[in-house]
């Protein structure tokens, strides 16, 4: 396991790409990503559906104060918690909730 993980290390050391990439190409692709994620999950639906029946400037700014908090709190969490718990570990335990929130679903649970 240390092997990997040393070879890892010299692999993202040596690689200009991951190293040298500039803040904009940083930026646009966790933009992708996230756009990506978002589009068309229930917080998109619901602010469609409130743009529909609110004044749709009062929707966007609600949204993007709502998001831009939910994101500080990930991303501040994101940091604390990687000190702790390694990336694999927090990629069990999001697998894990995403499965059971699938199961609750399905049976009507919550």
């Amino acid at each position: 396991m240390d092997e990997e993980f040393e070879d890892a290390e010299e692999t993202v050391e040596g690689s200009d790409t991951i190293t040298k990439s500039s803040a904009g190409a940083q930026i646009a692709s966790i933009f992708a990503l996230v756009f990506a994620a978002e589009f068309g999950d229930r917080s998109f639906l619901a602010t469609i559906a409130l743009s529909a029946a609110q004044n749709p400037v009062s929707v966007a700014l609600g949204a993007i104060a709502a998001h831009a908090v939910a994101t500080g709190i990930a991303v501040v969490g994101g940091a604390y918690i990687s000190k702790y718990v390694s990336e694999k570990v927090i990629g069990y335990i999001g697998g894990s909730l995403f499965l059971i929130f699938a199961v609750t679903t399905a049976f009507g649970i919550f």
